[in-house]
């Protein structure tokens, strides 16, 4: 859809904070199957910016933060959904935290951690990306290419930049690595770097292998409340755009599945994580979108599909563009 011509321009449109709450009719793009992860490079901090209800004629009660939703049991059937806490909670205080899903920040004992050097930056935001590390080989030719044996100096340099303020920050003697070599690979200890991403990753995994839906609900909530904002949004390097565009994919069929499993139990639900889903994930996703106005125009809940209809038109007419004729046809089946 519109993602792909996206990757750049989204991270510098502000998103606005409240939007009514949605939701879409599934087509062949909308399944809720399980998306591959991502094959090259692969702490939280409190959820922002959370989307609250704006329907004025809504029966329903206001929807609560996606954190406090965690906090909270959800009743089921047979059983309660038991408490997931936030995600900024469960990371280490004796790690340095890091995060890659927004801008690229690292803080250890709450103060943030400054490389020295571009390529040090550039390295860590790399490895960052992938807990397994990468060739070094791979790394010089993403960061440096066509450097030769100036790109092998620079990637010694980055790492040499990247050890020493880690080392500076954590107050560490100079025998600790930081950046270690594994055989041919460069990969971040994970003995001293709680990231965002790879928790992000493992929720992936989690909720396509689980064997229960309770395992899978909170799973495909600790994604949406982990995604704080595009990969590796403060750089514009090309080597970002396939990571970034392939991360907001997993993250919206994230949402839509979570969407689906909690809709037949809670529909208000449903609306809030689809609705941080447009605020936080991907504004120009009609998908999206089309789910809020199903949930809504399901719920009888009209003027508030009708607002629903006119932020969308807003947000494409940012990017030059204006809802699809599937989306139309969806408003006119329940105004009808």
């Amino acid at each position: 859809m519109l993602m792909s011509a996206l990757g750049m321009r989204w991270t510098r449109i502000r998103i606005r904070q409240n939007h009514t709450v949605a939701a879409a009719e599934a087509g062949p793009r909308e399944a809720a199957a399980p998306l591959p992860s991502l094959a090259a490079p692969a702490t939280p901090t409190a959820s922002e910016g959370m989307a609250t209800f704006v329907e004025q004629a809504a029966t329903a009660p206001p929807m609560a933060s996606v954190v406090e939703e965690l906090t909270q049991p959800e009743a089921g059937p047979d059983q309660a959904e038991s408490p997931v806490a936030p995600v900024s909670a469960t990371a280490s205080r004796t790690m340095a935290k890091v995060e890659v899903l927004g801008a690229v920040r690292v803080t250890v004992a709450g103060k943030e951690v400054s490389f020295g050097r571009a390529e040090g930056r550039a390295l860590f935001a790399l490895l960052a990306t992938s807990k397994d590390g990468e060739l070094s080989e791979s790394v010089i030719e993403r960061l440096w290419p066509g450097e030769g044996e100036r790109g092998v100096r620079r990637l010694e340099t980055a790492v040499r930049d990247v050890n020493g303020s880690m080392r500076q920050a954590m107050g560490l003697g100079p025998a600790v690595k930081f950046v270690v070599k594994a055989g041919m690979r460069r990969r971040l200890s994970a003995a001293y770097f709680d990231v965002d991403w790879w928790r992000f990753e493992e929720a992936y995994v989690e909720a396509n292998s689980a064997d229960s839906e309770l395992v899978r609900r909170r799973a495909l909530w600790r994604m949406l409340d982990l995604y704080q904002g595009p990969l590796l949004a403060d750089r514009d390097d090309l080597w970002c755009l396939p990571l970034r565009q392939a991360a907001t994919t997993q993250a919206v069929g994230a949402v839509l599945r979570l969407a689906e499993l909690v809709r037949k139990d809670d529909a208000d639900r449903a609306l809030g994580a689809l609705t941080l889903a447009v605020d936080r994930i991907d504004p120009y996703n009609e998908v999206l979108w089309r789910q809020i106005m199903m949930i809504q125009g399901e719920l009888g809940r009209l003027p508030a599909l009708e607002l629903t209809l006119q932020q969308l038109t807003e947000r494409l007419r940012e990017i030059e563009a204006q809802p699809s004729p599937q989306t139309r046809q969806l408003y006119q089946k329940f105004i009808n």
